[in-house]
């Protein structure tokens, strides 16, 4: 309403100057050239002209954005309505964690023949998925979780697919399925049972990475005069049979970590007792090992940041301390170790890392159908090569390469293998 007005009164307005300019001068200069008095009067009409022309436009601007400024509240105003008026998410969706990885892998390995036998090269294409859901309940003291991954075979010690059986479909095998219990009242203390996450501290001189133990198990660290001081102990079940000879596997774990005095490196060190039962009733002991087997292992860590990246050493010993082999070549080969560096890691874009181990490993310090796959078992020795690059934030490029060769030759060959992976992580 108020804008309406303004232009009849600057109208008004601008009449008014233009009758007492023509009155003043026409009563001070009769004698003026009556065509430059007009002339100067069309001049002073044209400049009011243009200043309406502008004031007008401004006025309509504004008028344009109060305008818009309305409509996008209505907008928002019929967005909140409608958002109201929708289905509320379950419930059970609340706390629920979904994650996966999948990798693309192009492996070619060179195995030397045996006496009078060419080298053996292989290349293959695989993949590995793995994806799974994680729920919490009761401010995460209590979880349930699972996860399904592909693999040529249920064994567990890899879930690799080789692309191969003439465009057959692949397998999709129960990968985790367990519950963790950790209760507020006593901080520190997990209890976790079903087909679980290795929750044991360990290299793979001891499991290989995609093992996922079967069974129960109990954890629990407490802080003493800044030492984190931890136990973890677990029962597993490793093959069940009806004649009573089932293997099972008992852990025992006590460890520390603690800080080096040394800038802020920091260092683990845990000892461990893996006690099987009838292991040689699973049908995987070469070399006629005892039924009852107990290996030993100590494993020490350390962490620090040198040259501004970050730096992981490790040392790893095991010892099969009921081991009986008469076989010649084998007696007392019990002993098995692993050392390693790694620097930088992989989380974020631009993020790199490149590790080195070397192996050695008995052919009776430790049960190898459980150990790195990659690696080839027990007695076998040699040096392991791995990097990374992230990509993107989610993306990683990797690369590793083995050199293995048997500890005692039995018919055992050397193998190069060379590893090419895409990671994608969910």
């Amino acid at each position: 309403m108020k804008n309406s007005l303004v232009l009849p009164v600057v109208l008004v307005m601008f009449g008014a100057i233009v009758l007492s300019a023509a009155t003043a001068i026409a009563a001070d200069k009769p004698d003026q050239d009556v065509a430059a008095m007009i002339k100067a009067l069309t001049e002073r009409l044209e400049a009011q002209d243009k200043k309406i022309s502008t004031l007008e436009s401004k006025l309509t601007d504004e008028a344009l954005q109060a305008s818009r400024h309305e409509e996008i509240a209505k907008i928002m105003s019929d967005m909140r309505a409608d958002a109201g008026t929708r289905a509320k998410v379950p419930d059970w969706l609340d706390n629920l964690d979904f994650f996966g990885d999948l990798r693309l892998r192009y492996e070619y390995q060179n195995q030397d023949g045996t006496e009078g036998q060419d080298p053996k090269d292989r290349s293959r294409y695989r993949l590995r998925l793995r994806f799974g859901f994680i729920k919490s309940w009761l401010d995460d003291q209590m979880k349930v979780g699972f996860r399904l991954a592909s693999g040529d075979t249920p064994a567990g010690t890899s879930a690799n697919q080789t692309l191969t059986g003439g465009f057959s479909q692949k397998s999709i095998w129960l990968d985790r399925a367990y519950a963790v219990y950790s209760p507020n009242a006593v901080p520190g203390l997990t209890f976790i049972a079903g087909k679980i996450p290795n929750i044991l501290e360990h290299t793979d001189l001891i499991f290989d990475s995609d093992i996922n133990p079967e069974g129960a198990a109990v954890a629990y660290k407490r802080e003493v005069f800044g030492v984190e001081l931890f136990t973890n102990i677990a029962q597993l079940a490793v093959n069940e049979v009806r004649n009573g000879h089932d293997t099972s596997l008992a852990v025992y774990q006590l460890g520390a970590r603690f800080p080096l005095p040394c800038g802020d490196a920091k260092a683990m060190i845990v000892g461990s007792l893996y006690d099987w039962e009838d292991y040689e009733a699973l049908g995987a002991a070469a070399n006629s090992w005892n039924r009852n087997t107990r290996v030993i292992n100590v494993l020490a860590k350390v962490k620090f940041n040198a040259c501004g990246l970050p730096w992981q050493v490790y040392a790893d010993w095991v010892h099969n301390n009921q081991e009986n082999d008469q076989t010649a070549d084998f007696e007392n080969a019990n002993d098995g170790y692993a050392m390693g560096v790694k620097v930088g890691k992989n989380k974020k874009k631009g993020d790199w890392s490149v590790g080195y181990q070397y192996k050695y490993i008995e052919a009776n310090a430790t049960p190898g159908v459980i150990i790195d796959a990659d690696f080839g078992g027990t007695n076998r020795k040699g040096h392991v090569l791995k990097t990374g690059y992230n990509l993107t934030d989610f993306l990683t490029l990797g690369a590793n390469a083995f050199f293995v060769e048997p500890v005692t030759s039995s018919g055992d060959q050397d193998d190069m293998i060379l590893q090419c992976d895409l990671v994608w992580k969910f």
